[in-house]
């Protein structure tokens, strides 16, 4: 796949999950209720978290040091309630200016790849998984519950 067209992609998810977010109240924010346990600022504390693991994963490709690793549900689990525990105490602000400078981190990193980027790479995968995909999954979500709160 040609980067430019990552790159669209990325842009294109990154905005969906922005507009998604806006508008929200610190309080709308940090209300438990986007799923069973966890409230906005939680998943995008995990959002966050998943594409700066991301980007030192990807990092670590250009490198030449990553070490391939299958992760198991357990360990997803004990990622993710990492990840959302973190942030626990920072403010839907804080947060966000933090996926504003991860993601910024990622446009970056994928800049510097090479015009055309095999989808069976890991490198492809990484992004695809920590970008594009998940970004726009939680955007989805989030959307859905905005008209949830809202009677619609």
């Amino acid at each position: 796949m040609k980067k430019t067209e990552i790159e669209e992609r990325v842009h294109g998810a990154h905005l969906q999950l922005l507009k998604a977010l806006d508008g929200l109240t610190e309080e709308q924010a940090t209300r438990v209720g986007l799923n069973t346990n966890w409230s906005v600022k939680d998943a995008l504390s995990h959002i966050v978290a998943w594409e700066l693991q991301g980007a030192d994963t990807i990092s670590a490709i250009q490198a030449g040091t990553w070490k391939p690793q299958r992760l198991s549900h357990e360990m997803i689990d004990s990622f993710n309630a990492q990840a959302v525990e973190l942030r626990r105490e920072l403010s839907m602000r804080e947060v966000s200016d933090e996926f504003n400078a991860a993601h910024i981190r990622m446009e970056h990193l994928i800049a510097s790849l090479p015009e055309e980027i095999d989808e069976a790479s890991p490198t492809y995968k990484f992004i695809e998984g920590v970008t594009f995909h998940h970004m726009a999954h939680h955007a989805a979500q989030i959307e859905e519950w905005k008209r949830k709160e809202s009677g619609q």
